[in-house]
């Protein structure tokens, strides 16, 4: 399962890195959200240089964060159609849904909706090596 995963983000890194299409916006699709995000920590780069924010999708749906300031977020996650969505503790009637583009040559997580820039993927790593 772990290799087929693998696999497929291997698959899209090369694809979406080939695209010729300069100035374009794709939009991760959800099978696509599943292999990058699923079990994995992702590194944000905070606009307006706030610094690091430190995103885990464990496997069993809980989400942990780490913001530049050091507070701890969690919460619980989950794929809906092509959103990554997550319901913090502090709100958990809400939830907070980001879609993963490909833009420029650079991944960004834009709020659902208002497209406000949330952050610049900076790497993506296998579990949550931050222990979060």
């Amino acid at each position: 399962m772990f290799n087929l995963k693998l696999i497929s983000l291997v698959i899209t890194i090369f694809i979406m890195s080939n695209l010729s299409v300069q100035n374009s916006e794709i939009q991760m699709e959800g099978n696509q959200l599943d292999a990058l995000m699923t079990g994995n920590t992702v590194y944000l780069i905070e606009p307006n240089s706030g610094g690091d924010i430190i995103l885990w999708y464990g496997a069993d749906g809980k989400a942990m964060a780490r913001l530049p300031s050091g507070g701890l977020l969690d919460g619980t996650w989950e794929i809906k159609e092509n959103l990554s969505c997550i319901k913090w503790s502090y709100d958990p009637t809400k939830d907070s849904c980001s879609k993963l583009v490909k833009r420029n040559g650079e991944m960004v997580l834009l709020e659902n909706g208002t497209n406000r820039l949330l952050g610049t993927v900076k790497r993506i790593v296998p579990k949550n090596i931050e222990e979060l």
